[in-house]
């Protein structure tokens, strides 16, 4: 499923927890700003974000989001949609240095 997509960072983004957002979080938009966000942090200087269906993990006013391609297992975790993916810059951080 990964074919591809080579290297780059690739992160999972649950459809169901977008569309229960309020309309003031901007969930529709959240792909393309998450995106944005984490794309100076790269190695690769992207990362895809693609939607999924329920990841099992529904936490509230929150979007459950999912890296693929990498080493360990994936974990859902739930990020505020009004930071537009800032939590998960630690993330690719440690991704960067595990890489050298």
């Amino acid at each position: 499923m990964s074919q591809g997509r080579g290297r780059e960072p690739w992160l999972q983004m649950c459809h169901r927890c977008l569309m229960r957002l309020e309309p003031k979080a901007g969930g529709v938009d959240l792909p393309r700003r998450v995106r944005a966000t984490l794309a100076p942090h790269s190695p690769r200087g992207s990362v895809a974000v693609s939607l999924t269906g329920c990841l099992g993990y529904c936490p509230e006013g929150r979007v459950s989001v999912r890296w693929l391609g990498e080493p360990t297992a994936p974990e859902v975790v739930g990020i505020d949609p009004m930071k537009d993916g800032v939590e998960l810059v630690a993330h690719l951080r440690g991704s960067e240095t595990e890489e050298r």
